[in-house]
């Protein structure tokens, strides 16, 4: 008996197979990609408020260091980080907010003429929540990359179009009152 004449089994993949394969494939890769974007979204999120928190950190350290003139630090105005200030000429006080709202624009970063860095700007604010008590309130604010929900904190309120996009961080420096 030839073994030519008898039936055989099926020897291969059929067309409908390869292409539910490449379906499957193909959802995995824009899954893949999706993942990626994402991770990179939080990279930058995370590295801005790194960047924040040393903002925040410098100007606290600058108001502890000259407590005998921390309420001086206070102001009714946002360093806004908008231009590059010369500060050669300021002193004390004057002096430490001109060098924060250089860092805060970014004179320390290699893009400063970058367009999307001059967008990623960082605000800071310092107040005084309690009237007559030596208790400040630094804060700095950067636009996030997602909408979120907007933080209490009116630092930079508006400064980056919708509010869901701004961040914050803050903290709370008390200085040491001798006389009080």
């Amino acid at each position: 008996m030839s073994r030519l004449n008898t039936t055989r089994g099926q020897t291969g993949f059929s067309m409908i197979e390869v292409l539910v394969t490449l379906l499957i494939v193909a959802f995995g890769l824009l899954g893949l990609a999706g993942f990626v974007t994402r991770a990179n979204a939080v990279g930058v999120e995370s590295n801005q408020r790194a960047r924040a928190l040393a903002l925040m950190d410098d100007m606290a350290e600058r108001i502890r260091n000259n407590r005998s003139q921390a309420g001086a630090y206070v102001s009714a105005t946002i360093a806004r980080g908008d231009a590059a200030a010369d500060c050669a000429a300021a002193t004390g006080v004057a002096r430490d907010l001109c060098e924060w709202n250089n860092v805060l624009y970014g004179t320390n970063d290699a893009l400063t003429s970058n367009a999307a860095s001059q967008a990623l700007r960082f605000r800071g604010c310092v107040t005084q929540p309690y009237v007559g008590q030596p208790v400040y309130v630094v804060t700095v604010a950067w636009a996030g990359m997602t909408a979120a929900t907007p933080p209490a904190d009116a630092c930079a309120a508006g400064a980056f179009g919708d509010d869901g996009y701004r961040r914050i961080v803050r903290t709370q420096v008390r200085v040491a009152c001798l006389t009080c």
